[in-house]
C-alpha cells in the first residue's frame, strides 16, 4: 500500500488556538521581562561595587579610538530577547506536537473503525514520523495478513465446492448404474456388463481425484526450509521417466524424445515430488495434446544456479485466454471439459507447487506447432530463482489468478 505523505493542515480551530497560545505566552515573557529588568536595575542602582567592575569590565570591550563594542546593559538585553523568543518556540512548537498528535489520534480510531485501507499520511519530524511508519507498516501487515487469511479461506470454499462437483458427478452415475443393476433393468448379460463397466470407470475417476487430492495436500503443506532433498543425476531421471512411457506412447501412436545439454548434473531436489512433477507434465501432454506425435523432455544447464526443463508436445494449441489459469486447482482448459480425459485438474496444480517448494517457478508457451511447459529449478536447493521481466509479469498473473 502506498503512502502519499503531506504535512499536517491545520483547521481554523486550531490555527486560532496557537495565535492565541502565542499571543498569552508573549504576554506571560513581557512581564517576566518587567519583573527581571525591575529587579536587574534594583539590583544593579543598590550596589556601586557590582555596577563600578561591570562598567570597568565593559569598557575593556573596545577598538581603536576608544570606541565602545560592547556594554553589559546591551547584551543583557540581548541574552534575554534571545531566551524569550527560545521559550516562545518550545512553547509553540510543544502545542502543534499536541495538535499532530490529535490528528494521529483521530486517524488510528478512523482506522480501528474498519477502515483498513487507509495509512496515516502525514509527513512529521523526529521521532513522531518513526511512530507513523511503525503505525502504517503494522497496518499494512494487519492488512497483508487478513488478505492471505481471506484468501485461504476462500481458497477452502473454493477447493470444498469444485471437489464436491468433481465427486458428486461420477457418484451420480456409480449409484444410477448401480441401481439399474439392482432392479434387473437391463434386457442383457452384453448389457449388464456395459453397466459394471461404466460404474468402475467412474470409480477409478473417483479414486484418481481423491490420490491427487490428498498428493495436492501432501505438497502444499510442505516447507521450503524444511523440504527433504538428496542429489539426483538429472540426465539418468529424465531418461528413465521418459522410457517409463514407452508403452503409452506406442499404444496412442506418439514418441517421446529425450534430450540434455549436459551429461552429469547433479542438483539438489525431493526425487519423488520432482518425478511427480515432470511424470504430471506428460501425463498432462498425453491427455490433452490432441493430435500430436511427440512429446519432447529437454533438460537445459542454463547457468551456475539453474536448470531448466521442458515437456513439450505438437498437438493442439492452448488458448491464449487459459493460458495463465493452466495452473490453477481443478482448471481445464475449456475445449477439453467435455472430452472424456479423465483429468483431476490438479495434475498441474500440483506442479506448480512441487516447483514453488524447491525454489522455482513455472512457464507455459504454447503456439500451432509446441506447447511447452518449462519448470525453472535452482541446482542448489536453498537458493531461489527469480523469473526475468517478462517471465515476472506472466509469473505475476500466474499468481494473481491462483
Amino acid at each position: 500500500m502506498k503512502t502519499n505523505t503531506k504535512t499536517i493542515k491545520l483547521t481554523h480551530k486550531e490555527r486560532i488556538s496557537l495565535i492565541t497560545d502565542a499571543v498569552l505566552t508573549s504576554l506571560f515573557i513581557l512581564i517576566i521581562n518587567f519583573l527581571v529588568f525591575f529587579a536587574t536595575e534594583v539590583y544593579y542602582s543598590t550596589h556601586p561595587d557590582w555596577r563600578n567592575a561591570l562598567i570597568r569590565f565593559g569598557n575593556s570591550l573596545i577598538a581603536g579610538n576608544h570606541i565602545e563594542l560592547w556594554s553589559w546593559s546591551n547584551g543583557f538585553i540581548v541574552m534575554i530577547a534571545a531566551l524569550d523568543m527560545f521559550v516562545l518556540y518550545i512553547r509553540l512548537f510543544m502545542h502543534y506536537k499536541r495538535i499532530q498528535e490529535q490528528h494521529i489520534i483521530r486517524d488510528l480510531h478512523y482506522i480501528a473503525d474498519g477502515n483498513f485501507d487507509y495509512t496515516i499520511p502525514y509527513k512529521l519530524l523526529g521521532d513522531d514520523q518513526k511512530i507513523v511508519d511503525s503505525i502504517n507498516i503494522l497496518v499494512n501487515n494487519v492488512i497483508h495478513s487478513m488478505s492471505e487469511e481471506l484468501n485461504t479461506e476462500r481458497s477452502k470454499d473454493e477447493l470444498i465446492s469444485n471437489v464436491s462437483h468433481d465427486i458428486r458427478t461420477p457418484l451420480t452415475s456409480i449409484i444410477g448404474y448401480l441401481g439399474l443393476i439392482e432392479n434387473k433393468q437391463f434386457t442383457s448379460e452384453e448389457e449388464l456388463y456395459k453397466f459394471i463397466h461404466v460404474a468402475y470407470s467412474k470409480a477409478n475417476q473417483m479414486k484418481s481425484l481423491a490420490d491427487d487430492l490428498f498428493e495436492y495436500t501432501k505438497i502444499t503443506d510442505k516447507d521450503f526450509n524444511k523440504l527433504e532433498t538428496h542429489k539426483i543425476e538429472m540426465k539418468a531421471m529424465l531418461d528413465q521417466i521418459a522410457a517409463e512411457f514407452d508403452l503409452e506412447m506406442d499404444e496412442m501412436g506418439m514418441q517421446i524424445h529425450s534430450k540434455t545439454n549436459f551429461d552429469n548434473l547433479i542438483i539438489d531436489a525431493s526425487p519423488n515430488d520432482l518425478a511427480r512433477a515432470i511424470n504430471n507434465l506428460i501425463t498432462n501432454a498425453l491427455k490433452y495434446g490432441i493430435g500430436g506425435k511427440n512429446i519432447y523432455i529437454e533438460g537445459f544447464r542454463v547457468n551456475e544456479k539453474e536448470l531448466e526443463i521442458k515437456v513439450s508436445n505438437d498437438g493442439e494449441k492452448i488458448p491464449e485466454e487459459s493460458l495463465n489459469h493452466v495452473f490453477d486447482r481443478f482448471y481445464r482448459v475449456e475445449t477439453s471439459r467435455n472430452k472424456s480425459t479423465g483429468g483431476t485438474g490438479l495434475g498441474l496444480a500440483i506442479v506448480y507447487e512441487v516447483v514453488n517448494i524447491h525454489g522455482g517457478y513455472c512457464s507455459v508457451a504454447s503456439s500451432d506447432e509446441l506447447t511447452t511447459f518449462t519448470l525453472h529449478l535452482p541446482i542448489k536447493h536453498g537458493e531461489k530463482l527469480e523469473p526475468s521481466r517478462h517471465e515476472e509479469e506472466n509469473q505475476e498473473v500466474i499468481e494473481d489468478a491462483k
